[in-house]
């Protein structure tokens, strides 16, 4: 193929090869450990089966919250700060006041108001997170009260 008849041109051409072939490698396992240790554990869509809240993690301190069963089919978005801390396992969810007038506008009615002010205060707070097997469970660290979600 390459080089027939010239050995010493064979083995530089191998040299070459399995230097940029390790380079990669390493490259590559490097990627690897770097987004091992540095990216969100929570990063993706989560579901809880009870009421149907639908948690999505995007970057590193935003989640849009979903409650399509909560307020008679309605299509609820609420894009909430989170705060990850990795280490302590734990999990910082505040509203956004813009995002909550948002929410509130696109109530149909007072009553519909009245549930999402409920609904939020609900999900407001610090909560310690656990994952095994693509399953959440997030536990309010005041009352211990836990929910449990599905990864999607």
């Amino acid at each position: 193929m390459f080089a027939k008849n010239n050995e010493e041109k064979r083995n530089i051409l191998w040299r070459v090869v399995i230097t940029v072939s390790t380079i990669l490698i390493i490259l590559i396992a490097a990627f690897f450990v770097i987004k091992l240790f540095t990216s969100n554990p929570l990063e993706g869509k989560w579901v809880q089966e009870d009421s149907g809240m639908i948690l999505t993690f995007e970057g590193e301190n935003q989640v849009l919250i979903q409650w399509p069963e909560e307020f008679g089919g309605e299509d609820v978005k609420i894009w909430m700060d989170c705060e990850i801390d990795v280490d302590m396992k734990t999990l910082n969810l505040q509203i956004q006041e813009e995002q909550m007038e948002t929410a509130f506008a696109a109530a149909l009615d007072d009553t519909s108001t009245a549930n999402m002010n409920l609904a939020i205060q609900t999900i407001e707070g610090t909560y310690e997170y656990n994952i095994e097997q693509n399953i959440l469970t997030l536990t309010e660290r005041e009352y211990g009260e836990q929910m449990i979600f599905d990864k999607q």
